[in-house]
């Protein structure tokens, strides 16, 4: 095994080893808590083994491991995308709804008398 991959595997697994630690404290959904341990343990056994991909890839019916990582990661990226615009679009929803919400329980009725309002018309 290479230094790179010594290091490598080293920081994959601290990443690995801090992930478990503060399983119980961390506020992500436990979807996401065994994704990212996944990632980890996978992309350590990657580096480890790069034959690993090259045979992964083969299953798949791709010629490169390389490709296989790039494809991954491209689907990763659009759905991260897709993802975060969604909830940005909702959070400006909510931003908007709350306000409305504020402006229109702090609004304070004008001091006079209203041009065209309900007193106007009995005149």
């Amino acid at each position: 095994m290479s230094a790179f991959q010594l290091l490598a595997v080293a920081a994959l697994a601290g990443l690995l080893a801090r992930d478990l630690w503060y399983w119980y404290r961390s506020g992500a959904s436990v979807v996401v808590r065994l994704l990212r341990c996944v990632v980890w343990a996978g992309a350590a056994a990657a580096i480890a083994d790069p034959l690993l991909v090259q045979r992964v890839a083969e299953l798949l019916g791709i010629g490169r491991g390389a490709d296989v990582i790039l494809y991954v990661f491209v689907l990763a990226f659009l759905w991260t995308t897709f993802f975060l615009h969604a909830r940005c679009l909702r959070l400006e929803r909510e931003i908007t709804a709350l306000t409305r919400h504020l402006a229109i329980r702090d609004a304070t009725p004008p001091a006079g008398p209203v041009p065209g309002g309900a007193g106007a018309a009995e005149r």
